[in-house]
């Protein structure tokens, strides 16, 4: 701030002045504010009352394409309805030369648009009124590939799929969606020199046609070279077999991704980045870069559950993702539930197919206490797996040591020495909540008393499912079948006979209380089993709740003239939890002695 020094006498032709004095500025400044106070509200009342313009098109009622592409390129106004009618019209003139980029966009080279003002009650609104006039339509197409890609499967069928044929309307996005689909595939292809030479789209607005014409020269397709890893988890030769891809293979994109979805899916490794280095391709190969950070070498995994035929539960599990620096995994856990408790180890060898073929070791404790049956038994065991066609495939062979007392009756110790075979498939479109698709498992072992078996035996089981959705209705289908042949079957162990009823067998029966019985009355499994289920859901509430009806029937039993099964029926709801399928059914039994309604409480899938 400056301040003007004071001045006295005769100035302005003679006219005294009084002496001048500094005025405090802030008087000024608080009647400024309470003025401004006072009037703006009056003005913002009037601005927020004001509805907003709307934008008004006319003439296009049968073409909601047209319409549509309109309103997408034409932005709103951004003013009220009262606005002055210079801002209207200055808006009016963008809207026009938006529109007009809109319509040629489709084709419509020739359309007229005329502008206007319209009084809506007590607002007024841009128009635009327009008359599309006829479509462009392609005359000739002529497109030419030039080089190998000419030949390649991706090239024809981008030919095939050409939306713009002799006689089509132009469409200048279908046109560039095509014309960069082209050379985007030669590229992915591994065609990373591809370019058009020739890329025309002739419009002749006076006679409304259109004349395509491209021409791409693919070059040479390029190759792998050399695949760099960096990582210090793995031997280089190991990591090669995770590797789908072979320097000199045929460089594509999705042969790119299948570097990372496979080393993603190894285990080993909690990031995988796969760079090819395109500025570095010589000699027609393209290297590649692929950086790896290793997961933690050790993981933990806790879970806690309930089910009415195991009561509590709980499991802990440790797992070495890799135990040396050929892939080696080795994984135990021990699982606590009110009728049972094991304690299991598996130790996992990679094959030459280390993703589809393994050899494994294993080891398993367990105690059961069920019915007054109380087992111990422990199982050491080795076998060979391989996955084929989405088929799961396993020769093992194991020895089996079990202790068994029924009750009061004098203890049943055996030992097995057991070998067969698994196979086993899985197309489920979830396998938490199957609601499309089959599952199958077979398992067919057996011991011969000559080598360290208590009795000669061979065993056979199956076990499938099938789901299926129709309308809003999912249904659901399950059989389970087992045959024994043994010479003594007294001698077969509790865990090798066969038992029906529980939460994922007949439902309204207790867990393994259908089966032979013995003088004491408990229920000590058959030589044969037969348990079949059907089961419908509706959605109830949202996508996750679901009432369900089902009907189950199965036995097991010593000789085929007692096939007589037991029937259970009833309802339930169905969570689609986080965890799983939490289920609730209560089922009543039609042959039991006490035909009161049993609650089964489980997690998980049937299949």
């Amino acid at each position: 701030m400056i301040a003007l020094p004071e001045t006295t006498g005769p100035r302005f032709g003679g006219v005294d002045r009084c002496p001048r004095r500094r005025l405090s500025r802030w008087p000024l400044l608080l009647a400024a504010i309470l003025l401004a106070g006072m009037a703006a509200p009056a003005g913002w009342a009037t601005e927020a009352q004001t509805p907003p313009a709307r934008l008004g098109i006319q003439g296009l009622d049968g073409h909601p394409e047209l319409e549509a592409n309109v309103r997408a390129m034409v932005p709103e106004p951004r003013f009220g309805c009262n606005a002055p009618p210079v801002r209207m019209r200055a808006y009016l003139r963008q809207a026009r030369e938006k529109a007009e980029a809109a319509l040629r966009a489709l084709g419509h080279f020739n359309a007229v648009i005329d502008t206007a003002i319209e009084q809506d009650g007590d607002c007024r609104g841009p128009v635009l009124t327009i008359d599309p006039g006829p479509v462009v339509r392609v005359e000739a197409v002529d497109i030419v590939i030039e080089g190998p890609f000419e030949k390649d499967a991706a090239a024809r069928r981008w030919k095939e799929n050409w939306p713009l044929k002799v006689g089509a309307a132009l469409n200048q996005g279908s046109y560039d969606a095509a014309r960069d689909g082209l050379i985007n595939r030669a590229w992915s292809r591994g065609y990373l020199d591809a370019r058009y030479t020739r890329r025309n789209l002739w419009v002749d607005p006076a006679a409304n046609t259109a004349r395509i014409e491209l021409t791409l020269a693919s070059g040479p397709r390029y190759r792998f070279a050399a695949i760099r890893t960096e990582q210090d988890v793995l031997d280089d030769a190991f990591l090669r077999r995770l590797i789908p891809v072979q320097a000199g293979e045929p460089y594509s994109s999705d042969r790119l991704a299948a570097i990372g979805s496979s080393l993603s899916a190894s285990g080993y490794f909690a990031d995988v980045r796969v760079r090819p280095d395109l500025d570095a391709r010589a000699n027609g190969a393209v290297p590649v870069n692929v950086l790896l950070a290793e997961r933690p070498r050790t993981g933990y995994e806790f879970r806690l559950g309930y089910g009415t035929d195991t009561g509590p539960r709980t499991r802990a599990e440790v797992e070495r993702r890799w135990v040396n620096r050929s892939g080696h995994k080795w994984k135990a856990g021990v699982s606590l539930a009110q009728r049972r408790q094991t304690l299991d180890s598996v130790y996992s060898i990679p094959m030459q197919r280390p993703f589809t073929d393994r050899l494994e070791f294993y080891a398993r404790a367990d105690r059961e206490d069920n019915n007054d049956i109380v087992t111990h038994s422990g199982t050491l065991g080795a076998q060979y797996a391989r996955e084929r066609g989405g088929w799961t495939q396993a020769v093992f062979t194991e020895y089996l040591y079990e202790r068994t007392r029924y009750g009061d009756a004098p203890v049943q110790d055996d030992s097995f020495l057991l070998g067969g075979l698994k196979l086993g498939l899985r197309r489920l479109d979830d396998p938490l909540f199957p609601v499309e698709g089959h599952s199958l498992d077979l398992i067919l072992r057996g011991a011969a008393e000559p080598l360290f078996s208590a009795t000669s035996l061979v065993q056979g089981r199956a076990r499938g499912g099938v789901s299926r959705s129709w309308r809003r209705f999912i249904f659901q289908g399950r059989a389970e079948l087992g045959a024994t042949r043994a010479d003594d079957f007294e001698r077969v162990p509790k865990s090798l006979r066969f038992f029906a009823g529980g939460d994922n067998s007949v439902r309204g029966y207790g867990y393994e209380s259908l089966g032979p019985i013995n003088d004491e009355g408990q229920v000590v499994g058959g030589r044969y089993l037969c348990a079949l289920s059907a089961e419908a859901m509706y959605p109830v509430y949202g996508d996750d709740w679901f009432a369900a009806v089902f009907v189950d029937s199965g036995q097991a039993f010593d000789d085929l003239t007692d096939f007589r099964l037991k029937t259970g029926a009833g309802a339930g709801i169905r969570w689609r939890s986080p965890i799983g399928l939490v289920r609730l059914d209560l089922a009543h039994p039609f042959d039991a002695a006490s035909s009161s309604v049993r609650l089964h409480i489980g997690i998980g899938a049937d299949f």
